[in-house]
């Protein structure tokens, strides 16, 4: 994968007087393995991956739009290998039950956009990071699945997982003022850099219940996150960014041949938009309605209302107070061909 990113900058009067250029490319290339076997009531599987990757390429130009050079950077290439898999046991000792365990290992290699690619939301800057490493995940999983009538299904999760070199953007300075990567920060804004952490830490639980009654099915999910960084730095014991502690939903529908209708409840709760968890995004619930009428074999209407009762979402806030929200309600109409 090759990017470039091109922006103007340092605006004085509303006009730019800088222009940067940067980017790099990233290849990953691997070989991948998997294999399961049953023995008696047990299920077991097993999966591998070894990845070659490189980061290489990167560069940084900085420019006066009159011409005057101010930075040219040449990033040294890096790269490097993975080792990755899962194993698991699933064990049925009824038709109804079935136990699961697990234990993996994940990896991610940095993005383009976190490499080289500053951004901002409102009065905030956030700048890249040539130097990201790999993320790195070890975790492991236990559940039960029961199944105590036809069409009945319920499942219960609990997870542990250790992200090592989280790549976060982490707040730096204030405004105003000069920063690297990204200019000048207003006195409202911060400055943030893409930064490695130490460990994410991450404990939870999720349980799912489904059925169908006829004519009628019905699904609750939710699943509870308790995330906590732990890094040598000021960020240590804080809750990552965008991580709600809580998320919920239910959906009840009803389908009788081509004939289908459901409305779901979703909830997140409350989350903090940045690092230092000083904003906080509310807590949100919305409904979303969903009908499908056949007129033909061929031809069918289909209505989707979303968020329906126009809840605000907050997704983003800014050193200036901006509140940046998801899509308000929104309805939607359709025609659907096929048989």
């Amino acid at each position: 994968m090759t990017g470039e990113t091109q922006e103007l900058y340092t605006y004085v009067a509303g006009n730019p007087t800088r222009r940067r250029v940067a980017g790099g490319r990233n290849t990953t290339g691997g070989l991948f393995a998997d294999t399961s076997a049953a023995v008696g009531d047990l299920l077991l599987t097993a999966s591998g991956r070894i990845d070659r990757w490189a980061i290489a390429d990167g560069r940084l130009q900085e420019a006066a739009l009159t011409g005057a050079t101010l930075t040219d950077q040449r990033f040294v290439d890096r790269r490097g290998w993975e080792l990755t898999g899962r194993a698991g046991v699933a064990w049925t000792p009824d038709p109804a039950v079935t136990l699961r365990m697990a234990g993996y290992r994940g990896w991610r290699l940095p993005t383009l956009n976190e490499l080289y690619r500053p951004f901002r939301v409102g009065a905030d800057a956030t700048a890249a990071n040539a130097a990201l490493a790999p993320e790195t995940l070890w975790g492991g999983e236990a559940g039960v699945e029961l199944q105590p009538a036809s069409g009945i299904r319920l499942a219960a999760t609990a997870f542990a997982n250790d992200l090592r070199h989280a790549i976060a953007n982490v707040t730096v300075g204030s405004g105003p003022g000069n920063f690297p990567g990204v200019g000048f920060v207003s006195a409202a804004g911060v400055f943030r850099r893409r930064a490695n952490l130490d460990h994410v830490r991450v404990r939870g639980a999720e349980v799912d219940a489904s059925g169908r009654w006829g004519a009628i099915e019905a699904r609750l999910s939710y699943a509870y996150t308790y995330a906590r960084v732990r890094d040598a730095g000021a960020l240590d014991g804080l809750r990552p960014a965008q991580t709600p502690a809580h998320s919920a939903s239910a959906t009840l529908g009803w389908r009788a041949d081509r004939w289908q209708a459901a409305a779901t409840v979703r909830h997140v709760a409350g989350q903090f938009e940045d690092d230092a968890n000083q904003r906080l995004l509310a807590a949100a619930t919305t409904l979303d309605l969903v009908a499908t009428l056949p007129m033909t074999r061929w031809l069918a209407f289909e209505a989707r209302a979303e968020n329906v009762t126009d809840t605000r979402i907050e997704t983003a806030i800014s050193g200036d107070g901006v509140v940046e929200r998801a899509t308000p309600r929104t309805l939607w109409l359709g025609v659907r061909l096929g048989g």
